[in-house]
């Protein structure tokens, strides 16, 4: 078993991949600093503090989108956002879920007794994703359904919805659980064997879609990677690349979240280095959304996030109908939305 296996929750929620994302966080070099008067050690060689400065800028030609709105969440804490029919819009933070139109007019909330971490939205219902179990409900807020606790070290981090199955990403435990239509758990896969490359997850960022094709996708952040895996738990196939170049993925653990356009293509988004990328359907890079420049407004916080996962700076994403990639920025806290530029 490697580091990456032995991680406690305690570890994984802290300083789990401090010292690895010292490659690529802020957008200067950013490392954990030490205080010499409090622990009497010198600080880390100058030599040894990586300058990403570099990686900061996107070239124009590889800028495929710009931004044209955005929508104020009214959360404190926004982490989640999910897109439904008619690209009603759903976002979670906080203690509950808000449902916004397309334009951004508040519609609907729902009330929670604690933070939800992953949404899926159908149209029928809408599966929230919490700490340790999974809540489901009408879209005009009343409850269907609760499971039970999935485990003291479970920490779920993404959702998705077939209508007659469920599957959460349990970052805790470096798995996926399959539940049915309910939430009551079948069965839990994507451990290292019989096939499985197994799941590295250094931060709390591990996320899940189902696609048209009918395969599970995942992200595997420690690998650099998205992966697919048929229903049942097997690995299909994989894509990705570490990297600080554009057409890779940086730091210990990215990406952090993705989703797909209508046509298929992959979005994805990556902490540290701050980047919001798109790949075709085969995983082959197109062109970047939005980069560290245009993403980042708090440099200060993106760099004390660098050296700390716990603070959660990576950039959740959704997709209209049109296309349109949707950023929920946890330091301005809103929904940012950026759309294809006119050629």
């Amino acid at each position: 078993m490697n580091n990456d296996s032995k991680l406690n929750r305690r570890s994984f929620l802290g300083a789990a991949g401090a010292g690895l994302l010292a490659l690529t966080g802020g957008l200067a070099g950013c490392t954990k600093r030490t205080d010499n008067a409090k622990t009497g050690k010198s600080p880390l060689d100058p030599r040894f503090t990586y300058d990403v400065s570099q990686f900061a800028h996107t070239d124009p030609a590889q800028l495929l989108y710009q931004e044209t709105a955005s929508i104020p969440t009214g959360f404190e804490d926004p982490k989640c956002i999910a897109v439904g029919p008619n690209n009603t819009l759903f976002i979670g933070g906080d203690r509950g879920v808000k449902c916004f139109d397309p334009n951004g007019r508040l519609q609907s909330a729902i009330t929670l007794a604690d933070k939800p971490i992953a949404l899926a939205a159908t149209g029928t219902r809408i599966c929230v994703a919490l700490k340790d179990h999974l809540e489901i409900f009408a879209e005009n807020g009343r409850q269907l359904a609760r499971s039970e606790p999935l485990g003291a070290k479970t920490y779920l981090t993404g959702v998705a919805d077939s209508g007659q199955a469920i599957f959460l990403a349990d970052a805790g435990r470096r798995e996926i659980i399959h539940c049915d239509a309910n939430g009551k758990l079948l069965n839990r896969f994507g451990h290292h064997g019989d096939g499985n490359p197994g799941f590295v997850v250094p931060s709390p960022y591990f996320h899940v879609l189902l696609g048209d094709d009918g395969l599970l996708w995942v992200n595997n952040p420690g690998r650099h990677q998205i992966e697919a895996y048929t229903a049942d738990g097997r690995f299909e196939l994989g894509w990705g690349a570490p990297s600080m170049a554009v057409e890779g993925f940086c730091g210990c653990c990215n990406p952090v979240y993705f989703t797909r356009r209508p046509d298929g293509k992959f979005v994805t988004s990556e902490k540290g280095l701050n980047r919001i990328k798109i790949y075709d359907a085969k995983g082959n890079f197109e062109g970047v959304v939005a980069g560290p420049e245009h993403l980042v407004k708090d440099l200060d916080l993106a760099k004390k996030a660098c050296a700390n996962c716990q603070i959660g700076f990576g950039f959740d994403v959704a997709c209209d109908s049109a296309g349109r990639v949707l950023a929920l920025d946890p330091a301005a806290k809103t929904v940012r939305i950026f759309a294809p530029k006119i050629a």
